[in-house]
């Protein structure tokens, strides 16, 4: 993996906790917030495969797990964003003969959501969290999977963008006469 992916996927992991932690709990709905930290693990998992993804999404949930407020059990956004992650990527290798299509997206973003939120509350449920509500599961996770594909709609395609531009030498050499 070249140095400057790894750094560019490392600033868009930190700017995304950041903004996650700072800004968007100004705009939650009904206490949920939009899990940008999840849509650029996506969007990381889209571009560069499931390892990717895989590893941007543990690290980004460990960014979670030790940021504050995290009131939690550190470990348990880093395995349900790498589960996340690694699941998003698969997808890309399914689709590897064409690009990914919009539809395809949303329901990759979808289905990121729903399994880090189910990873995220059954290890909570686990560790006894009294923060654990499981009778408002589905409405929570109603509300975080639209607001999560609206987020993903400007997100997505900027970080495929700006990872898609970064080509090794070594690669462009080969493409290249």
């Amino acid at each position: 993996m070249p140095a400057i992916r790894i750094g560019l996927a490392a600033l868009f992991l930190m700017l995304a906790v950041t903004l996650q932690t700072s800004v968007l709990p100004q705009i939650a709905v009904a206490g949920v917030t939009c899990d940008l930290v999840m849509i650029v693990v996506v969007a990381l998992a889209l571009s560069r495969g499931a390892e990717w993804g895989a590893i941007a999404g543990f690290l980004g949930g460990l960014l979670l797990d030790v940021v504050p407020p995290a009131d939690h059990t550190a470990g348990r956004w880093a395995l349900a964003l790498a589960l996340s992650g690694y699941v998003a990527g698969l997808v890309r290798r399914e689709t590897s003969a064409g690009p990914v299509g919009p539809l395809g997206v949303a329901l990759t973003v979808v289905l990121g959501a729903a399994l880090s939120l189910t990873v995220y509350s059954a290890t909570g449920s686990l560790l006894h969290d009294p923060a654990v509500d499981w009778g408002e599961f589905g409405v929570r996770l109603g509300i975080a999977a639209g607001y999560d594909v609206v987020a993903a709609i400007v997100v997505i395609p900027l970080v495929m963008w700006v990872m898609g531009r970064v080509v090794p030498a070594r690669e462009r050499r080969r493409v290249l006469p």
